[in-house]
């Protein structure tokens, strides 16, 4: 699976519900910046439906045979566990019935440790969707006042790189989605990597250069022309004629 990337095609999903289920099985077996890039490139009509979806269900929904194995060894165990208690406080039973009560309640007992078993290997064999599943929904919800990152979206935009990225998606998608702010600081950790490939010398020079301070008076724009002090008592000693 390693040598051919996880590559498996599908095809396009009929409902919004098993596209969220396709998007979910491909972000478990994808990095965090293959899975924004495909999203990204989503329409906003189709990622505003994955986001409905996500409403609507936050949580993945079992769809496994042995999704009640927990309640139905609970319930196994405790017909077990009964029978047990019966057998040693109950007596007049005779040969027979004590041998019957007490195969069935091992029965129970033995019952209820294989659905146990069973209920576990499933839960944690499905627990990387359970996972992806809200993630999913991160990645299509809109970066609302409600999306956990929203001020990490804020603080990436700083960049001139991913300002032009949110401007584009802007123009020619829509609103900004959870799969732009990975993007975004992708493009902020690319910019970082760029500039430390620069000659440590250059970047030297850089750090320690001193800022020549200049006097703000000196560059005031002044909307009169402002004369000296002599011309002025000149001025003001002209009589009036």
């Amino acid at each position: 699976m390693q040598a051919r990337q996880f590559y498996a095609p599908q095809t396009a999903p009929a409902t919004a519900e098993q596209a969220f289920a396709r998007w979910t099985e491909r972000l478990s077996v994808q990095s965090e910046i293959a899975s924004a890039r495909e999203l990204a490139g989503l329409s906003d009509a189709e990622l505003t439906e994955l986001e409905a979806e996500f409403v609507r269900s936050p949580l993945r929904p079992r769809s496994d045979r042995l999704r009640g194995a927990w309640r139905t060894g609970a319930a196994l165990g405790a017909a077990g566990a009964f029978g047990l208690a019966l057998q040693a406080l109950t007596v007049g039973f005779g040969e027979g019935g004590y041998r019957v009560l007490e195969m069935f309640s091992m029965a129970c007992v033995l019952a209820a440790l294989c659905a146990a078993v069973a209920g576990a290997y499933v839960s944690f064999s499905t627990m990387h969707l359970d996972l992806s599943h809200g993630t999913v929904g991160l990645y299509v919800g809109r970066l609302d006042e409600q999306h956990p990152w929203l001020y990490d979206s804020l603080a990436a935009a700083r960049s001139p790189s991913a300002e032009a990225y949110r401007q584009q998606v802007l123009r020619d998608r829509g609103p900004l989605r959870g799969a732009d702010c990975i993007l975004m600081r992708e493009l902020v950790r690319a910019q970082e990597a760029l500039e430390r490939t620069q000659w440590a010398r250059a970047v030297a020079q850089q750090v320690q250069r001193q800022v020549v301070a200049t006097d703000p008076t000196a560059t005031e724009p002044r909307l009169v022309r402002v004369g000296s002090r002599s011309s002025d008592q000149r001025g003001l000693a002209r009589p009036a004629s």
